[in-house]
């Protein structure tokens, strides 16, 4: 009804919406907080621009807006140089840290870090205390005048003038955070102040001394506010200081500390929510260490409603807190003061009253799936109104309208600028007041569901909408890559292609490395980029297709922190799951309205990116927020999919190197392989070949051999490789599934009672809560459950793919006794490491490569099988010839069946078996692929593959003599 309902009001209303010319004015000004990472040197130049502003600016909600504004970036600024007087530490695990040796290697790291002229430091604090004192008198004044900076011009005056103070060149380079507090958790200076408040009824001596110590980086705005607060109040005594706690306190930091417990201080703890609380007990850790008394510390920190139970372990006199209903945004989004701001927004419209009939969080009318991770820290308030509008004649209509939290002052702007510049695109915006964008909500069913009925359209509108970014929303030149503080999705994929070094120990040293390259890659138009382009993000409005969700994905603590548009057309590529004629489609639309022609050398390593980044994410969505059993699934569906668009992408960019030039036929021999520890290993985390199992491909194309697969994997991803690969065919399935591709024809090898029996357990084991299947498999079942993975020394040997959960086998017993009590007698199980295989009972590898076998070339042909488990087996019996890797577990039985294996593991072996098939001596190097015009990202990808294959001792020892390596034990 609400869809039917809303299609009709779209009809007769003809009331265009459009954000107030006084904010269209005011936001307009403030194109530079598209980035808000800025520069020390940034900072400063903002807030002189700022605090001039706060003389000339119309007073009212301006006003608040300037002085807010002046309020985040001195905080900001005050936090850069307290991190640069720090210094950098070592990175180590807490438990090291403890003890003696942990505490030598700290201490000495700390004396190198505080090589800067101690002059120079007591200048730098000197001045940072003074900007300290003048912005106390000021937002201590601005609190009680409402935003007018008239009565405090000598203030002004002041501070302008420290801003001319010449700051050290290293520090004026130095990119700073976002504080989540202000942007992404929702939290305003009231909510700072009401913990101020609570405080003050348990110590109502004004006397009392207070030092006001802020756990950066949310604890510095949170103490400037606490101080001005507690000093309007009337507390004589009162002092600040910042810490980084996972850095652990300086040694003139400690010495502070100390002076100030010696003094009988009450230490106040300030920080933004919590997520474990973990934080906060190294924070007063650190305070009972310098010698301040539990009784003496009290901790004051806002709940978020996602991790309500962070101080459960924490005695209850030592917290103060403010529960996530008390937050001034909830009260903002209460449905009188929402009618009041829309009241204030229509009547320009000719709308004289305005009532809000009824509302909703907006997860209860998404469905659930699209924004699942809405229980999570981190997502922002957001609220759905349906409201009556009536105008002066006493025409009546309703309309829907959704408030969203975007962020305090400059750090929500981007929602509004963005909305403007892309109205083509997206739903009609009214304003932004207070943190919150008021827009157009447009109830109806996913458009996602339509995205068949017109790909060609939905391709070029996607196309359009990037373009549009990347014209209407560039950054600055000067902003590439590397230069933020939070380079999360680099950083993700510099983890998982370290696995190239191996999987225990050597690839965290070598990420650094991986990193510097990384934020190397070139991209000629910088932009602040959706980043997040999936299906159901897209709606239909009254002139087509509209972007929801076109702000706050790109640029944050927690985000990708990407700039290159080629992500976004990667991530559209993921999400719409388009074909090559479809990919290239998007691109040159996108190129023709864009003009970055650069963007498809760039386009392969952001495909790996945004394959990486949604599996990560999907794996956090997974156990990081309370699903049921339907969300779980879609998570987990999800990455999958992702894990099957990177090793596609894999494989064709593998198989570009290696694929026969000539027609693909069968002739003799007829060369079986295995995939996954064959020609495949998990090496980036997810499924793909090295640069000795391309050579190993290409010498079997060159040398007239016909090569063919024998696996487990699913009969899509068969087909995928050999188009991929061009492969003449295989076997998938364990034998279940025959595909010809020359002919371009698939058998089943499967009768249809024994398809009956897998769909009934497919059904049974769906009914199982936490049970998930790979709903690739139609001739066999592949299932299994997900556990998060542990941080033990096991569980990082064993690690299995990317993000927090590790897939495990179904308990045997469960699996028996569904077979046994469903009667499923054509059915059998083998269990994995990582999952229970179901199959047929009377195929296998071999009677597949039989089937194979004779109906292309006949009985009598030559075949080589090439495997490394149990499961090959009875492909080595079927076979003239069998070969396998050395890291093949089953050796004494392979050995029986006339197997030869090779002295290499993996792709080596391959390359080494392949080279004495076509007598060619192999020695596992894979130097010869070098292909022309290639870009940076490629090349590295390249070069990675190399790596793969080399003995980890060597890698080893290059990086201990690479100093660059050890950057990543720095923080």
């Amino acid at each position: 009804m609400l869809v039917l309902e809303r299609q009709a009001i779209i009809e007769r209303s003809a009331v265009a919406l459009d954000p107030l010319p006084a904010e269209t004015e005011f936001y307009s000004a403030y194109d530079w907080c598209l980035d808000p990472h800025l520069t020390v040197g940034e900072v400063s130049e903002r807030l002189a621009a700022e605090l001039d502003r706060l003389g000339d600016v119309e007073p009212g909600w301006q006003a608040r807006e300037v002085a807010t504004n002046v309020y985040l970036l001195s905080c900001s600024l005050l936090n850069g140089v307290d991190e640069y007087l720090r210094g950098h530490t070592l990175r180590i695990p807490s438990q090291l840290a403890k003890g003696r040796l942990g505490r030598l290697a700290l201490s000495a790291t700390d004396k190198v870090a505080q090589k800067w002229p101690q002059r120079h430091r007591t200048q730098l604090r000197r001045w940072k205390e003074e900007w300290q004192n003048g912005l106390e008198i000021l937002l201590a004044g601005l609190m009680r005048s409402e935003g007018e900076a008239a009565p405090f011009a000598e203030v002004i005056g002041k501070l302008s003038a420290l801003l001319r103070w010449q700051l050290p060149s290293g520090l004026l380079d130095v990119r700073l955070g976002i504080p989540s507090a202000f942007n992404r958790l929702d939290l305003t200076p009231v909510d700072v102040f009401e913990l101020g408040r609570q405080f003050m009824r348990g110590v109502a001596d004004r006397s009392h001394p207070v030092l006001v110590l802020g756990l950066r980086t949310a604890g510095t705005y949170f103490s400037a506010l606490l101080c001005s607060f507690f000093k309007a109040e009337g507390y004589g005594r009162i002092a600040a200081l910042t810490v980084h706690p996972k850095k652990g306190p300086s040694e003139w930091e400690r010495r502070q500390l100390s002076e100030y417990a010696r003094k009988g201080f009450t230490l106040v703890i300030v920080d933004d929510p919590p997520n474990s609380g973990g934080t906060i007990v190294l924070a007063v850790d650190i305070a009972r260490q310098a010698g301040f008394d539990l009784s003496k510390i009290k901790v004051l920190v806002p709940t978020h409603p996602a991790t309500s139970g962070w101080a459960a372990a924490l005695p209850d006199d030592l917290v103060i807190t403010l529960e996530p209903e008390r937050w001034r945004k909830q009260q903002l989004l209460d449905p009188r003061m929402v009618a009041e701001r829309l009241a204030e927004y229509l009547a320009p419209r000719g709308f004289t009253d305005v009532q809000v009939l009824d509302s909703w969080r907006a997860e209860e009318l998404d469905g659930g799936l699209q924004h699942s991770a809405s229980g999570k820290r981190g997502a922002t308030l957001r609220r759905i109104f349906k409201v009556q509008l009536q105008t002066a004649q006493g025409d009546r209509e309703v309309r829907h309208f959704v408030a969203k939290s975007v962020g305090l002052g400059y750090l929500g702007y981007p929602a509004f600028l963005v909305a403007q510049r892309l109205s083509e695109f997206v739903a009609p915006i009214l304003g932004l007041r207070d943190g919150i964008l008021y827009s157009e909500w447009l109830p109806q069913q996913q458009a996602a569901m339509d995205f068949g009925l017109n790909r060609d359209s939905w391709i070029d509108k996607v196309a359009c909408y990037v373009a549009a970014r990347t014209r209407l929303l560039a950054l600055p030149k000067s902003r590439v890559a590397g230069k933020a503080v939070h380079e999360n999705g680099w950083t993700l994929l510099a983890e998982a292609f370290g696995r190239a070094y191996g999987d225990f120990v050597l690839d965290i040293p070598m990420r650094s490395l991986i990193q510097q390259r990384l934020y190397r890659l070139h991209c000629p138009c910088p932009t602040l980029i959706d980043g997040n382009m999936g299906a159901a993000e897209w709606i239909v409005g009254r002139t087509g297709l509209l972007k929801t969700g076109y702000f706050g994905h790109g640029l944050g603590k927690t985000l990708l922190n990407s700039v290159d548009p080629a992500y976004d057309l990667a991530d559209a590529i993921l999400s719409f799951e388009l074909s090559p004629d479809e990919e290239e489609r998007l691109v040159r639309r996108y190129v023709e309205h864009s003009g970055d022609a650069s963007v498809a050398d760039r386009l392969f390593i952001n495909k790996l990116l945004a394959g990486v980044w949604a599996m990560e994410t999907a794996q956090e969505n997974l156990f990081s927020v309370v699903q049921c059993g339907k969300q779980q699934q879609e998570q987990h569906r999800r990455f999958l999919g992702a894990w099957d668009f990177l090793t596609a992408q894999t494989a064709k960019f593998c198989g570009a190197r290696c694929r026969p030039s000539r027609a693909v036929s069968w002739h003799s021999p007829l060369v079986f392989l295995d995939i996954d520890g064959v020609m495949d290993r998990r090496i980036f985390g997810y499924p793909c070949t090295t640069a000795a199992g391309i050579e190993a491909l290409s010498l079997l194309s060159k040398h007239g051999c016909s090569v063919a697969l024998n696996t487990a994997r699913s009969v899509y991803e068969v087909k995928d490789y050999c188009e991929a690969y061009g492969l003449a065919g295989g076997v998938a399935e364990n034998g279940a599934y025959l595909w010809d591709a020359v002919a371009g024809h698939g058998l089943p090898l499967i009768d249809q009672d024994t398809l009956v029996q897998l769909d009934e357990l497919r059904r049974a084991l769906r009914e199982l809560p936490g049970v998930f299947l790979d709903e690739r498999h139609r001739y066999s079942i592949r299932a299994y459950m997900i556990e998060k993975k542990s941080q033990s020394l096991l569980s990082r040997m064993r690690r299995f793919s990317i993000g927090q959960g590790v897939p495990v086998p179904l308990p045997t017993l469960i699996v028996r006794d569904l077979i046994a009590t469903l009667q499923l007698d054509r059915l059998c199980f083998r269990q994995t490491t990582s999952d229970t295989a179901v199959v047929a009972k009377n195929v296998n590898k071999g009677t597949g490569l039989t089937a194979l076998r004779d109906r292309v070339l006949g009985p009598d042909v030559e075949t080589i099988a090439i495997g490394d488990t149990e499961a090959d087996l009875p492909m080595f019996r079927s076979a003239t010839r069998s070969f396998a890797p050395a890291q093949i577990r089953c050796k004494q039985e392979a050995r029986l069946l006339g197997c030869t294996i090779s002295r290499y593991s993996y792709q080596r072996g391959l390359l080494d078996i392949v080279g004495a098939l076509v007598d060619r001596k192999a020695d596992g190097s894979a130097g010869r692929i070098e292909p022309a015009g290639q870009s940076d990202g490629e090349h590295l990808f390249l070069d990675l593959l190399r790596v793969a294959d080399r003995l980890q001792a060597r890698a080893l020892v290059g990086a201990l003599f690479n100093r660059a390596a050890f950057r990543i034990f720095i923080r």
